[in-house]
């Protein structure tokens, strides 16, 4: 089984992806999670938007590598996250669930100022960011396969398992 996991930079997508791995684990089945951001082409390679790096594109994803890893797994759930989990029709078309996680603009704006994961950022990179989750990390293809979700408060994860299929 595949879950993809999509939404803007800092909803909670990750959060979510390693709470339903504990979740399943728990229950004996095995979990790999795949984050987005760990088949990222070489900074060498990337586009340049005013100079810096440009991760907000889904070119910037080295895609037939992550679905080798997801088809070479022998796990019994894959759980792909992050921002352009459902860009590509490919991988879509994979999942048996697809998780949507929603946050305001303003919501954003504050947990990507204290997000100190990366190199410090020009402050007019986080616009970047959601401009380019507008146009790419949105939900693609048919609205009602995706479960949303609101990542402003703490994710109910008994409600999502319970619609996940058998």
């Amino acid at each position: 089984m595949i879950i993809g996991i999509g939404g803007v930079s800092r909803a909670g997508k990750t959060t979510l992806a390693k709470r339903l791995k504990e979740h399943f684990e728990k229950k004996g089945k095995s979990v790999d999670v795949y984050c987005q951001d760990e088949y990222v082409k070489p900074t060498i390679s990337l586009p340049k938007v005013q100079g810096v790096p440009d991760w907000e594109r889904p070119s910037t994803i080295k895609w037939d590598k992550l679905l080798k890893d997801v088809h070479k797994s022998k796990s019994d759930i894959k759980i792909i996250e992050g921002l352009f989990s459902f860009y590509p029709a490919s991988l879509r078309s994979e999942y048996v669930m697809k998780i949507f996680v929603e946050i305001e603009k303003s919501t954003f704006q504050e947990r990507k100022s204290k997000d100190m994961r990366w190199d410090e950022e020009p402050e007019w990179y986080a616009e970047h960011v959601w401009r380019s989750y507008l146009k790419y990390g949105q939900m693609k293809g048919d609205k009602e396969e995706y479960i949303p979700v609101s990542g402003e408060q703490e994710i109910d994860l008994t409600q999502i398992v319970s619609l996940i299929p058998n």
